[in-house]
């Protein structure tokens, strides 16, 4: 329900004094009642104990007082000139005065911009002059204000009730494949300028019981300190957080933040940190281990194109169990147009031949990113460490890595089907060995897989009934 308080503007003459600054004081008058979600009118308010008030850049917290109905705030005392209020919110000071934990927002002022402010005549960012002759009373209208529609006043959730605003860092490296690439970024303007190895650009979005929250990127430091991202947890609710992280890198021609991976955890738990208290990554071909998380090489792809299927298989002309020729996609990418070989991950859903697919494309090397039925970044990592160790095995053809392929993805139970023959003992040897290397990542010069999935799939479906093709791009 939005509650609307009209706070009086009257102005009071005072003797003028040796002192050069002026009382100011904020005032409310009657309550009105409004609506909330259409057709419930919320009768219970809370009591208001005291005011936050934001005067340009500092805050007061200020008592108040009620004189026929009408809220006041008492006085603070401001040098002659021009202001802004920037917060004005009226609190409920909980179950004891002197423990703010519990305090409450009863009813608020709008930011301006929000989309609440479009219920008062002046949001916050409005203007007010003081002056020394005259005591300044400043008419604010607020509105009551329920946790749920923070976001709608234009609020941080800082002012949540019942909430412990908690707070983690991190800190990046990024490893591109070819830093040259990287003309015209942000990364340029580091200090060091363009490296092999450089201090990541992130951004973390913030999600709580699967609401997102708020999103932080570290552009504004250029990657040279570490990123705080501060979230609330509530006190009497059991919560569950997830952040995911997005790297700051090639997109085409030119840059974006892409997405990474997520990190899940509950309540007050932190993530694995070092002993400096941040959570450091590296996104890249690392070759130390000393950080907190590692993820692979990052490849510039885009999200989807169109793949038309030739009507030749078991085998395909370039010696895979069939050949695709990718379209539409832009320049820039490390996936260009052109034909190339394909494979089949799913040995129990056919793909139509002589069909034009559109496809979503991924990449092996972010598991996180993957959809459900294929998010198994264990195998995709098994099926990396195969194709790049090939010469491991002689007499091997497309037959055998076909059958290979679905029995590390998709468990084939190696009875042959659909042009590819039954499972003998070189696919078994292959099988076994990857299975051995579940932690592989191709490293720079090596190859790695690029899923495609059917376009409006959906992610978190657990068997859609759709074939799962895939290519390789070298790193």
């Amino acid at each position: 329900m939005l509650l609307l308080l009209a706070f009086t503007a009257c102005t009071k003459t005072d003797l003028q004094s040796n002192d050069k600054t002026q009382e100011v004081i904020f005032s409310s008058k009657a309550v009105q009642k409004g609506i909330q979600n259409g057709d419930s009118f919320k009768t219970a308010t809370l009591q208001v104990d005291y005011a936050v008030v934001g005067v340009n850049h500092k805050l007061y917290k200020i008592p108040v007082y009620k004189i026929d109905g009408n809220i006041y705030t008492t006085s603070i005392k401001l040098d002659p000139g021009n202001y802004t209020l920037t917060k004005f919110l009226l609190m409920n000071s909980g179950t004891s005065s002197s423990d703010s934990t519990d305090d409450a927002v009863a009813y608020a002022l709008p930011m301006a911009g929000s989309e609440y402010a479009a219920f008062v005549a002046h949001p916050a960012g409005l203007t007010f002059n003081v002056n020394t002759l005259n005591k300044k009373e400043i008419p604010v209208e607020v509105l009551l204000f329920n946790p749920a529609d923070y976001q709608k006043f234009g609020f941080d959730f800082t002012v949540l009730p019942n909430t412990s605003i908690r707070h983690q860092f991190f800190s990046g490296r990024f490893i591109p494949a070819d830093f040259n690439t990287y003309t015209g970024s942000l990364y340029q303007s580091q200090p060091n300028g363009l490296q092999a190895d450089m201090p990541a650009l992130f951004r973390i979005d913030v999600y709580r019981n699967g609401i997102f929250v708020k999103t932080y990127n570290n552009e504004d430091s250029l990657g040279l300190s570490p990123l705080k991202i501060s979230y609330p947890d509530g006190n009497q609710s059991n919560d569950r957080f997830r952040f995911d992280l997005y790297i700051y890198g090639k997109s085409g021609t030119g840059f974006d933040y892409r997405f990474i991976s997520s990190w899940e955890f509950s309540n007050g738990q932190q993530l694995h940190h070092s002993s400096d208290g941040i959570v450091h990554f590296v996104v890249g071909n690392a070759q130390d281990t000393q950080t907190d998380y590692a993820f692979g090489p990052y490849l510039n792809l885009p999200d989807n194109c169109t793949l038309d299927v030739d009507h030749g298989f078991a085998p395909g002309s370039l010696g895979s169990y069939f050949d695709g020729t990718v379209q539409d996609v832009p320049a820039g990418y490390a996936m260009a147009n052109g034909i190339s070989q394909y494979w089949c991950g799913t040995d129990t859903v056919s793909i139509n031949l002589g069909h034009v697919y559109t496809m979503e494309v991924f990449s092996s090397l972010i598991p996180d990113a993957l959809p459900a039925y294929t998010r198994h970044p264990g195998r995709w990592n098994q099926l990396n460490w195969l194709f790049n160790h090939l010469n491991n095995y002689a007499f091997y053809d497309w037959d055998i890595l076909q059958g290979a392929a679905w029995m590390i993805l998709n468990d084939w139970d190696g009875k042959g089907h659909s042009g590819v023959s039954d499972a003998n003992a070189l696919v078994l040897q292959m099988v076994n060995a990857a299975r051995s290397h579940a932690d592989f990542v191709p490293g720079y010069g090596q190859k790695a897989a690029i899923i495609f999935i059917p376009g409006h799939t959906g992610h978190e479906e657990q068997m859609p009934g759709v074939q799962v093709v895939f290519t390789f791009i070298r790193l």
